[in-house]
């Protein structure tokens, strides 16, 4: 055996090194790479050192720098189904916090956001929360400079590519931020003129199939239509959607949502009248053409819709009643989940009325994997709903979930970009503990 040859027999007993103390976050398919190459990486490197041998490329390897030890991906996180307990992360000082909405790429690579109230502060600042897995931490978002605001929904798409929307107080305007798998930073939308001209506006969902196809959905003041904002990839678009308004009333679209196929819907509605004297008109779909929004008057409904979770075209799930908004908040009862099945709408399940019962989430990954949250308004008990394809179960809760907990300041659920399921119930200030149920 030459010198060379006892170098390398030496290298190939020492090892590949030692992980990385950090974990970063990668995107899905690269993680679920790594952790199949992992078990592999001590062999896949003798391999490679004795080929380069047989190589004849003796004369680099004869004088050898320092070793480096080679980046190795942290142990794959388990999925636990059901619920687990964590610690908020929002900071302790907070005299007030809340999350409202959930995303991400994976089962563990989750972003919730929300807002804070600073210890002994009126001022209130957005709220970001991010979960690896193992544990939540907390995230400041891009640098507002001083400025309030509220985050009121996230998309995530890719792990390197997350959008948190909301608005700044007090005037409303819109709040942008995007999270390229290294930092936050604020979106410039206040070079859109023609946004700031439409009085009132205020960002209230986000949908994004890829980092060049993102939309914001928007409340205009009662005279206008809502204003729908598009990233291209390169510049923000305002593009105006049709004019839902009726003739005595308000109009409102509340959420904004992506298929399979990568279509962009929102549902939402209209109010007869006007404020204490308003009654529910009915419910408006709108899907983008490809050139503008449009209402489909085949998927129109009797009351407004407030949430919805498609499919595809022709399998798409809503929830009509509950709070709707548009000049003002109105609760709608009955509160019924409905099924599109590619001809009509039915209704799959009623939850009861408005006091009785508050929906917080709605997600669907089949016409046979449909899952509904909320809470009791009376006990303010969180539940999760699922339809299997024959019949509709309640997910357990166990003993270590919300169930002997009340108070709670935020629950959301979301279909990750893996095709799992996620459901939060924040605790907020009551014992700062966020409770998450998955199935994945």
């Amino acid at each position: 055996m030459n010198d060379l040859q006892r170098q390398l027999s030496d290298l190939l007993k020492a090892g590949v090194g030692d992980p990385p103390a950090r974990v970063t976050v990668h995107s899905v398919r690269r993680r679920r790479a790594q952790r199949n190459l992992v078990a592999a990486a001590g062999a896949g490197v003798a391999i490679a050192l004795v080929a380069a041998v047989s190589a004849g490329l003796s004369g680099r390897l004869a004088h050898p720098g320092p070793v480096t030890s080679p980046t190795v991906a942290p142990a794959p996180v388990p999925c636990r189904p059901g619920w687990s307990v964590g610690a908020g992360a929002a900071p302790a000082g907070d005299s007030q916090d809340s999350l409202s909405a959930l995303a991400g790429p994976a089962f563990d690579d989750l972003w919730a956001v929300g807002y804070r109230f600073p210890h002994h502060s009126e001022k209130v600042f957005p709220l970001l929360e991010h979960w690896d897995g193992r544990r939540w931490a907390y995230s400041a978002g891009a640098s507002l400079g001083g400025r309030q605001a509220e985050l009121k929904s996230v998309a995530a798409p890719a792990p390197d590519d997350v959008w948190a929307i909301g608005y700044f107080m007090p005037a409303g305007r819109p709040l942008i931020e995007h999270w390229n798998g290294r930092y936050w930073s604020l979106q410039q939308t206040d070079a859109l003129s023609r946004w700031k001209s439409l009085s009132g506006e205020i960002l209230v969902s986000v949908a994004a199939v890829s980092p060049s196809n993102v939309w914001v959905l928007g409340y205009p003041d009662t005279s206008s239509p809502d204003g729908n904002l598009h990233w291209d990839g390169t510049s923000w678009h305002l593009i105006t959607g049709p004019n839902i308004l009726p003739h005595f009333g308000s109009a409102a679209m509340q959420v904004l949502a992506t298929d399979r196929l990568g279509g962009f819907w929102a549902v939402g509605g209209t109010i007869r009248g006007n404020g204490e004297a308003g009654r529910p008109g009915r419910g408006i779909v709108e899907r983008w053409s490809g050139r503008q929004w449009e209402v489909d008057r085949r998927y129109g409904w009797k009351e407004p819709l407030t949430m919805v979770a498609p499919v595809t075209p022709n399998d798409m799930w809503a929830i009509a009643g509950g709070y709707f908004t548009t000049s003002g908040t109105y609760g709608i009862g009955p509160v019924e989940v409905l099924h599109w099945n590619g001809s009509t709408w039915r209704v799959a399940l009623n939850l009861g009325g408005t006091a009785s019962v508050d929906p917080t989430g709605l997600g669907a990954t089949s016409a046979n994997d449909v899952y509904v949250m909320g809470r009791s308004a009376r006990t303010y008990r969180p539940f999760i709903d699922r339809w299997n394809g024959s019949r509709w179960q309640s997910m357990p809760l166990g003993p270590a979930g919300p169930a002997h907990h009340s108070g709670s300041d935020g629950e959301s659920l979301t279909v990750t970009s893996d095709g799992s399921i996620a459901a939060l119930d924040s605790q907020g200030l009551t014992d700062r503990t966020n409770y998450l149920w998955l199935k994945c």
